[in-house]
């Protein structure tokens, strides 16, 4: 009986063992928006603001986001992710597809798969890999830019949401 308990706990244990997770790596992210956070400091001074949330899916590699704007005084013609540390400019890794010329209070949402994010080798961005460590290393920033202010309206540094 005792041989039979032992078996049957090492069956049992290896198939275990053998067992994975189906857990997929997701951190979402979260930016305010605003004018001050634009370069050159001391920034721009702008009635307009707002938030985005982007979602990481490092097993799908993708990135989804949603951005939320409010009071901007002229039509958005760009947004997207930049590579950065607080106070430059940096290059855009991540396109978004803004509702070009929309003015006033307004948002937009989609996603962007590894094969549409932009590599920058001159910043050390050579991989898709290299703009998940720059994302999850809080090194970017969301940026709206306007008609009026083609450098950016707003902007806002990615911080890992806290569960």
């Amino acid at each position: 009986m005792k041989n039979l308990f032992l078996t049957l706990a090492m069956t049992v244990g290896a198939l275990g063992a053998g067992v994975t997770s189906a857990h997929a790596d997701i951190y979402t992210l979260t930016a305010t928006l605003s004018g001050n956070e634009e370069t050159p400091a001391p920034g721009l001074n702008t009635g307009a603001f707002g938030s985005a949330t982007i979602t990481l899916d490092t097993t799908a590699r993708t990135v989804t986001y949603r951005v939320d704007v409010f009071n901007l005084p002229s039509g958005v013609t760009a947004s997207h992710i930049h590579v950065g540390a607080p106070g430059t400019a940096g290059p855009v890794i991540i396109n978004f597809a803004p509702p070009v010329n929309a003015s006033n209070d307004f948002a937009y949402a989609g996603t962007v798969p590894e094969a549409q994010w932009v590599l920058r080798a001159d910043q050390g961005i050579r991989s898709g890999e290299d703009i998940i460590q720059a994302i999850l290393g809080n090194n970017t920033y969301v940026n709206v830019h306007s008609t009026v202010n083609a450098g950016g309206e707003v902007r806002g540094r990615l911080v890992l949401k806290q569960d």
